[in-house]
């Protein structure tokens, strides 16, 4: 059975919510370049909560890293246990090897958009 501390779980939740943030950040500089005119105003009303998007990322990013920091070690995860709960098999990755996962990003590669 593989196991990493608490705290190192948490800080890689916390790379990758932070990761995520900086993606929504991005977004929301991009909604200023896009031509609204005749766009339904409720669909104005999401664009515009990709800023409430990115801050919240950021904040919880911000709040697993001090977690991680104050919990000192905490006890030992199964690395399986934990990557058996998501989907994504980036995140699976990260779960039992955060570093060597980072190599293989899913931002990396071309951009495919449909």
């Amino acid at each position: 059975m593989t196991t990493r501390s608490t705290a190192d779980v948490l800080t890689t939740i916390s790379e990758d919510v932070a990761d995520l943030a900086s993606i929504a950040h991005a977004l929301d500089g991009l909604t200023s370049e896009l031509d609204l005119e005749g766009v339904d105003h409720n669909k104005i009303r999401d664009l515009q909560r990709v800023d409430a998007l990115f801050q919240h990322l950021d904040d919880i990013a911000v709040l697993l890293g001090n977690m991680s920091s104050m919990i000192g070690a905490g006890p030992d995860l199964n690395v399986q246990d934990l990557s058996n709960s998501v989907r994504l098999d980036y995140l699976k990755s990260r779960l039992s090897d955060a570093e060597k996962a980072r190599a293989i990003s899913p931002d990396a590669g071309n951009v495919n958009l449909f």
